[in-house]
């Protein structure tokens, strides 16, 4: 409880008041940061694992989930702050350092317990803009990125696996009367791991709403799948309702991560999930 309160902290602390107006870039959206200015980008993520993919079940059964035992704790919490730099109107560069918080308690295993805290792996994405309308909608973008192994691998529980993986893919933002309406699908190319694994590649694809109710306030309603590739049987499917709040240059948005669909594993980390999670992100325009 004590470190979920110093994440918390910690990315109100990245969001700090300023003077000048600006629109809200969600996640999954195609906008960019205007030429010459900067955005801070922080999310919070907290997951209480509850539960375990298996891929041999008693039973007759060749694989599913199974729930872990009631004396087993098993979290993980993430602030990524990032920071956004608008190049040209067309060319936005992302630079994201997350903190990463890990503990595991298997009272029933010769492991025991085991915590760690420290930086995840660095994250350099660039957004490349490729059309807007006449209106102003609707707006494509290309994605890229890096992610590099800055994270710990060697502890245990680890706050990397090691591997240099990269990302590309494609957003569409749309806008009608004042509803968004957001879509992307990303490839992750995953490297090989600290442990020689060769970890199978995932597609990644979500899809938000943001709908006003009032000058500040609006609905969320996000979407998101991950499905395994190489014949991989991973699948992860997530809905993620909630509030957002804006501001003239700060926007707050909550929302709570809903299993309706997984099954598979890719790599050991990710055969845990969760009922439910926590999500709150950030953004701060200094424009």
């Amino acid at each position: 409880m004590q470190r979920t309160a110093l994440l918390v902290l910690i990315a109100v602390a990245l969001s700090v008041p300023g003077t000048a107006p600006g629109s809200p870039i969600v996640g999954v959206s195609a906008n960019t940061v205007p030429q010459g200015e900067f955005m801070l980008d922080t999310w919070f993520m907290w997951r209480d694992y509850t539960r375990e993919y298996e891929q041999r079940l008693q039973g007759g059964d060749t694989e599913g989930w199974v729930d872990l035992p009631a004396d087993e704790v098993r979290t993980h919490g993430t602030v990524a702050p990032r920071l956004l730099y608008g190049v040209t109107d067309w060319l936005t560069i992302r630079i994201g350092v997350p903190l990463e918080d890990r503990y595991v308690d298997l009272p029933d295993e010769a492991t025991g317990s085991g915590s760690a805290t420290g930086l995840g792996d660095l994250v350099l994405d660039p957004k490349i803009q490729i059309y807007r309308g006449k209106s102003g909608y609707p707006r494509v973008a290309l994605l890229a990125g890096v992610q590099l192994p800055t994270g710990d691998s060697d502890g245990s529980p680890a706050l990397s696996d090691g591997s240099t993986d990269y990302v590309g893919g494609a957003a569409i933002t749309h806008k009608i009367d004042n509803v968004s309406a957001h879509a992307c699908l990303t490839y992750w190319l995953n490297g090989e791991s600290a442990a020689g694994v060769d970890v199978p590649d995932v597609w990644i694809g979500a899809a938000g709403v943001e709908n006003p109710i009032d000058e500040n306030w609006s609905l969320l309603w996000e979407t998101k799948a991950y499905i395994g590739s190489e014949n991989s049987k991973y699948r992860r499917v997530y809905v993620c309702p909630g509030l957002e709040w804006n501001g003239a240059h700060l926007t707050l948005g909550a929302c709570a991560f809903v299993p309706v669909y997984a099954k598979g594993v890719v790599n050991a980390p990710n055969r845990f999930d969760f009922n439910w999670a926590p999500y709150v992100r950030l953004y701060y325009r200094f424009f």
